[in-house]
């Protein structure tokens, strides 16, 4: 791939022969025409693009929820914040048969104690022992908590569906209190509860973000899981 600087054949676009021209970010890029394979896909590389796909869905599925994106630090490059998202969380898989571990927020936000993460008939539920006064929140600006994160789901119950989905949820604002547990549920509905009944696999990963009395996202927890 090169890109074009002397604009002396204006700003092309399209196929010219074996190149193709095409305009990104105000640049002028030029690129070979992609030509068709002609080996199989290996089994390593075939595992690769699944791990990449589902990197790709649970990334979107953080990214939707806006005061767990609002807790990711802008990207100093030119990436969103979703491709750093994703980028942070593909390192963290192990394949899309072997989840491994996902991170909702950053990684290193505070930590909570003895959590239990469950997915439920139909819902998530996260506990907690209480926070405490230690772990560096600040109440005078800090009012608010809620937990959310992402549901993975595998092995459908029926052959139409994919073999992979994925959740988002948010539960809803409670008072924060950092002397007694923390105690959450997110109970789904309609098309989303249909969705998560539809696999009886369900990997949940979750963290706590705090926020001002304004709802604007301040501190972040690490990540639990189910």
């Amino acid at each position: 791939m090169a890109e074009l600087f002397n604009q002396v054949l204006g700003f092309p676009s399209g196929l010219l022969g074996t190149l193709v021209f095409r305009r990104r970010k105000g640049g002028n890029i030029i690129a070979l025409q992609p030509t068709p394979r002609s080996s199989p896909l290996q089994d390593n590389e075939v595992g690769l693009r699944s791990k990449f796909a589902l990197a790709g869905k649970i990334a979107s599925k953080i990214n939707s929820i806006q005061v767990v994106k609002d807790v990711w630090p802008k990207n100093t490059g030119k990436g969103s914040k979703c491709n750093q998202i994703l980028k942070v969380n593909y390192d963290l898989i192990n394949s899309a048969e072997n989840l491994g571990s996902v991170t909702v927020g950053p990684l290193f936000g505070f930590n909570t104690i003895n959590p239990v993460l469950t997915a439920g008939v139909s819902g998530v539920h996260l506990v907690t022992d209480a926070l405490g006064v230690n772990v560096g929140i600040d109440t005078s600006i800090e009012k608010f908590i809620v937990a959310a994160g992402i549901i993975v789901l595998q092995t459908p119950t029926l052959e139409n569906l994919p073999q992979t989905q994925v959740m988002a949820f948010k539960s809803i604002q409670h008072n924060l209190d950092l002397i007694n547990e923390i105690d959450h549920t997110v109970e789904f509905n309609g098309e989303l509860l249909s969705m998560y009944q539809s696999y009886t696999t369900r990997k949940v990963f979750a963290c706590l973000i705090t926020l001002d009395d304004t709802g604007k996202a301040v501190r972040y927890s690490s990540t639990v899981h189910s």
